[in-house]
């Protein structure tokens, strides 16, 4: 057998993140596990590092998991958001972030997936209450929450450009979406916004609404340094397509004024 090749950084990112579950693929695919391990654990650590946050960078890649339908990665990596300090209920808001985004029959295999892993950790189920809303309080808190991160109006004007017949699905994102899901305690507008971008960046095929979210990056004060180095991130686990797109996708908001 070859010698085994991965570098030294990549060998102490496996441990810290995996832990006693890392899983050895070297003795069936050992050319593709060194080609990979460096790539991922070395080398694109190298450009984001000081750029965005452990926790921030592992929480990114958590949300590509959901969003290009990577289960056996997820759950994996849910361990590996544990091993470096992301808390269950930060865990768990990426996941409920993913249910209006998503689709709930996408999602629900990924919260299943969550729970075992929180109970094989011994996290007491279920965590507390998140919502900061109740029915009576949504829609107006939904339209605060649109107008803070498009502008002032912004709201207003989903409804006067809707077409005729379709309004009821304004009201929806203005209630459910941004009413419910937005305004929920557990992780900041920031990240909330972020993971959204990355879900939507893995997923594909949403380049307009993709563009949306990195103008609402842009607008919660997320750098485009940031931006880029979560997409840097995420790349080993969408692959080049999806992460080039969301590239120019980024290059297009950021070289607009704030809207």
């Amino acid at each position: 057998m070859k010698e085994i090749k991965i570098t030294e950084r990549a060998h102490k990112e496996i441990k810290k993140l995996y832990g006693r579950h890392a899983v050895n693929t070297l003795k069936s695919d050992p050319e593709l596990t060194v080609i990979f391990d460096n790539f991922a654990f070395d080398e694109t650590l190298q450009a984001t590092t000081g750029l965005v946050e452990e926790k921030t960078r592992v929480m990114c890649i958590l949300a590509s998991c959901i969003g290009c339908n990577a289960l056996t990665e997820f759950r994996m990596y849910v361990d590996a958001a544990l091993n470096v300090g992301v808390k269950p209920r930060e865990v768990r808001e990426i996941v409920y972030q993913a249910v209006p985004f998503l689709g709930f029959s996408k999602v629900l295999c990924f919260l299943l997936a969550m729970n075992e892993v929180f109970d094989d950790n011994d996290i007491r189920l279920p965590l507390d209450d998140q919502a900061t809303t109740t029915e009576e309080t949504r829609h107006e808190a939904g339209k605060e929450m649109i107008d803070a991160l498009w502008g002032e109006g912004n709201c207003d004007n989903m409804y006067e450009t809707s077409p005729k017949g379709q309004e009821h699905i304004v009201r929806y994102m203005q209630d459910y979406c941004f009413g419910q899901f937005y305004t929920r305690n557990g992780i900041d507008l920031q990240h909330r916004e972020l993971i959204t971008f990355c879900m939507l960046a893995a997923l594909g095929g949403v380049d307009f609404r993709l563009r949306t979210h990195a103008i609402g990056c842009k607008n919660a004060k997320i750098t485009k340094e940031e931006m880029v180095a979560a997409v840097t991130a995420m790349l080993p686990w969408i692959g080049f397509p999806r992460s080039l797109n969301a590239l120019n996708i980024i290059n297009d908001a950021y070289s607009e004024k704030l809207i």
